[in-house]
Formats: structure tokens, sequence, C-alpha cells
């Protein structure tokens, strides 16, 4: 890494460089006169090479870091991706279940053990325009994707007259969490690899990801004829979107009458959103355990693991290969470290995906694209 050089220079090094210069007639011992002398320029030097390492890193987008990442992209126009809210769907009704009118500004809050949530009311919810009695959009006051999976009973942190019943149901814009490094710089080099002009993939790329809430796209051009052009979408939390969204998403980038340059998207591209359907992977496998480890003590450290592992795969859902062609396999392989990486397993055979003992790939085409969400997970010991 730049500047590694730097890294000899430590107190050590430099105390015995200097001790190394002064005669050996005189007394280097630690405690010494000239030893005490010495030893705290070399602190400080030792200190300041730290700090020129860094320099060095911080200058070159390869190794800089936060704000100086953030100031070297810059130049490129790029700016980090901050953390958004999640934006969702509440029905209210009252104790006869009939719809009830919420003022806008009333919080609620989620009922679960986990540590909970908060959420206003911002907006009602509307359907082609229409405003759909008793339904609102609740926007989360926790930013990230936290606030993206809750589904369920809501509660009034404040008094809300003839309130019967309150229910958090659909997403309607995802939430994403703050851009990491890793994330800004990967965005960074792909801006000097891929040019955005004219309607090219690079630019549908560019545009699509820019969107509030969009995770990962897949784009097919010419997918039924001249001019048109598919774009699945995921969500921040590498979920199939909405249909809500969708309909967000066709509007900004090529409304109705489609074609016509309105949107995001040139004149004369036909764009078609879309989301991928769900493939769900069921896995059963046999394992050995270590002496004093039972069964149900692996189990949810076996699933988080596959779990892990497969929102991974997600994560390169939108990732072409050189020929714009977007490939994904869930390995046995890969399903077999993550069990063994489980503290408790000490060996795994037998695995099976859908249950067949083979690798998997998912399509990945114009007409039908899949995205590999964990299902049943089926362990023999």
């Amino acid at each position: 890494m730049i500047g590694d050089y730097l890294e000899q220079y430590t107190f050590e090094y430099l105390i015995k460089k200097a001790l190394a210069r002064v005669p050996d007639t005189i007394d280097k011992r630690e405690g010494s006169i000239i030893y005490d002398a010495l030893a705290p320029a070399c602190y400080e030097l030792s200190e300041y090479y730290m700090r020129l390492r860094k320099v060095l890193q911080d200058t070159y987008a390869e190794t800089a870091s936060g704000e100086y990442l953030d100031l070297r992209v810059a130049e490129r126009g790029i700016k980090r991706f901050e953390a958004t809210a999640a934006v969702k769907k509440g029905i209210f009704t009252n104790e006869s279940g009939a719809p009830l009118e919420i003022e806008l500004g009333s919080r609620f809050s989620t009922t679960t053990d986990k540590e909970s949530l908060n959420y206003i009311v911002t907006a009602p919810y509307e359907v082609e325009g229409q405003i759909i009695p008793g339904s609102y959009q609740l926007t989360c006051e926790t930013v990230g994707t936290v606030g993206n999976a809750y589904v369920g009973n809501l509660m009034p942190i404040n008094y809300i007259p003839g309130l019967g019943e309150a229910i958090m149901t659909d997403l309607i814009i995802p939430a994403r969490d703050a851009e990491t490094d890793d994330e800004l710089r990967a965005r960074y080099f792909l801006s000097l690899k891929d040019k955005p002009f004219g309607g090219n993939l690079a630019q549908y790329r560019g545009n699509l990801k820019d969107i509030e809430g969009v995770g990962e796209v897949q784009i097919y051009p010419v997918w039924d004829g001249g001019g048109t052009v598919k774009c699945s979408v995921i969500d921040t939390s590498f979920n199939p979107i909405a249909s809500d969204f969708i309909t967000v998403i066709q509007d900004i980038i090529d409304p109705t009458p489609q074609g016509t340059g309105l949107g995001l998207a040139p004149i004369g591209h036909t764009v078609t959103i879309t989301a991928p359907e769900e493939l769900i992977i069921n896995i059963a496998a046999n394992i050995s355990l270590m002496t004093g480890y039972t069964k149900a003590q692996v189990e949810t450290p076996i699933r988080e693991a596959l779990e892990a592992y497969l929102l991974d795969l997600r994560k390169k859902w939108g990732v072409p290969n050189d020929f714009n062609q977007y490939n994904l396999e869930v390995y046995i392989s890969r399903i077999n470290a993550a069990i063994l990486s489980v503290q408790g397993v000490s060996n795994v055979t037998g695995i099976t995906i859908n249950g067949l003992a083979n690798d998997l790939t998912l399509v990945e085409t114009a007409e039908r694209q899949e995205l590999p969400i964990l299902g049943a997970v089926s362990l023999n010991v």
C-alpha cells in the first residue's frame, strides 16, 4: 500500500539511529542523559511519519478514506450517498373498522421486542392520483435500511381520537444506508470506466442508481425491438421493489406518453421498469457437531451465515460482464463454507439446493430475472 515504507520509522527505529550517532564513550542506556534528551524528539518524529503516511494515502482514491475520499471523488462530480429514511404505507381504521382520517404529523411507534422505530405521517397515500381513505405515507424518523423491514401493528405516540387499528404494510420508497468508503470508491472507478452518453448503458445505470431507494439494476437494451429498454430494479435492501415504487421510477425515467423525452430517458426510447422474481432457496445439509454443542445452538447462526451469503450474491446481482450479461450462481462450495464458519460445526455433507446436489444457476434474461431469497434450512445431525 502507498506509504508502507514509512512504517519502519517507529520510535525504536529512530532512537536506535539517533544513538548510533553518539560516540560509544558516552552512556547511551535507557535513562541516561543522552537517551532522555533524544527520546522526545524521536517520539515526535515517529508520530510525524505516521501522519505523513496518512497524508500520502489520502492523496489517491485507491487508499483515501472519509472526507478526503469525498474531496477526491468530487473532482468528477460524484457525491457520497447519504443515509435516507424509509417511506412506508400505513392503514388506519376506527373502532368500527372504517377508514380513519389521520392528521399529518402524527407519530407512531413499532410494536416489537427489538429496538422500536418511530414513523411520522407525512402525506396521504394515492393510487393514480386518487387519495385512498385511511391510507397514508409514513416516514421513518431513523435513517437507514433499518426502517425498511417492519410490517405489523403500530402504536400511536400521541392520543388519536377514534383510532381502532393502525397497521404498517408496504414499502413505498426504500431507505438506503450511508455509502461506505469502499462503495463510493467502486462507484468512482466505475465512472472512469463507463462514460454516460446519449442513452447508453452507463447513463441508464447512473440515472437509476441516483434515484433514492434504488440498490441495483439490470439493463436489457433492445429487448422488444429497436428503441426498447427494460430495467429490472431491486431496492437498497437488495430485495425486489414494491409495485408502488416501480410506478415512481417509471415516472422519473419514462412517463406516459412513453418515448417522448419527458423523463430521463432519451427521446425515442421506450423504457419498461420492472422487478425480478424471488427465487426461494431451500437448503438441506447433514452436519456434524463438536463435543458439547447441540443442534439448537447452531441453527440460528447457520441461517444467519447463509443469509449473509445470499445477501452478498444479491449485492452483485446488477453487475454485468463485458458483454452486458448477468450471471448469478448459488454454489454448494460457498454454502459449505458458510456452514463451516459457524462455531460448533465440525463437518458438512450432503448439501442440496432445492432438492438437488448441484450448484444453482439463476435465470437472468430480459424475459425473466431471478433474485435468490433464503427459504427453509433443513439440518440433519
